[in-house]
């Protein structure tokens, strides 16, 4: 008989892989949308690419080695799959971000880790909670609704152009707030 080393990891295989890979995929499927979202902020094709990505990420399932980083995996055919939506984008005309911008707002998939993503969570809620109800009505209204903006506009009786500057100036207060609540380290990720 021969004795197996004792600090093997036994990777599982059939369909016990297949059903570690589900629950890998399931547990960081809100990390995966938020990082398409950083990386395509304001943009309704965000839901899309996130579908996209998620179901390549199924096809390409066998090359993912299981033991390693699942999430920077993710991350890395997320950010491929964003740069693929930004050249389909550019050939039909669209404004989009150039290559390089896309690369800095990714940053390495470390910065991006799981806990970071939470403890930014957390910041986004408190900060959203101090907002004024008018405020937090707007950015509810545009980020969880299917409206372009010019509907919203229409919807809401203001311009497209006064909705974009409310937006650009509440985005900015969220953006301040978070920072500083993770610089102190009120939130702990």
């Amino acid at each position: 008989m021969s004795a197996q080393p004792q600090n093997v990891t036994v990777l599982p295989t059939g369909p016990a892989r297949e059903h570690e890979f589900v629950r890998l995929l399931t547990e960081h499927q809100d990390s995966i949308r938020a990082f398409i979202h950083s990386l395509m902020p304001g943009n309704p094709a965000v839901r899309d690419v996130t579908q996209e990505t998620l179901m390549l990420l199924w096809q390409k399932r066998d090359s993912f080695t299981l033991g390693t980083s699942f999430i920077n995996w993710a991350f890395a055919v997320a950010r491929f799959r964003v740069l693929e939506f930004h050249r389909r984008s550019k050939r039909d005309q669209r404004l989009v971000f150039s290559d390089e911008l896309l690369d800095s707002l990714a940053g390495e998939p470390e910065e991006m880790a799981p806990q970071r993503l939470e403890g930014t969570r957390t910041a986004l809620r408190e900060c959203l909670a101090s907002l004024s109800d008018k405020n937090r009505e707007l950015v509810r209204l545009r980020y969880e609704g299917e409206q372009s903006i010019e509907d919203f506009a229409e919807d809401s009786g203001r311009s497209a152009g006064a909705l974009r500057v409310s937006l650009f100036r509440i985005r900015n207060s969220l953006k301040k707030c978070i920072r500083s609540k993770l610089a102190v380290g009120r939130i702990h990720p």
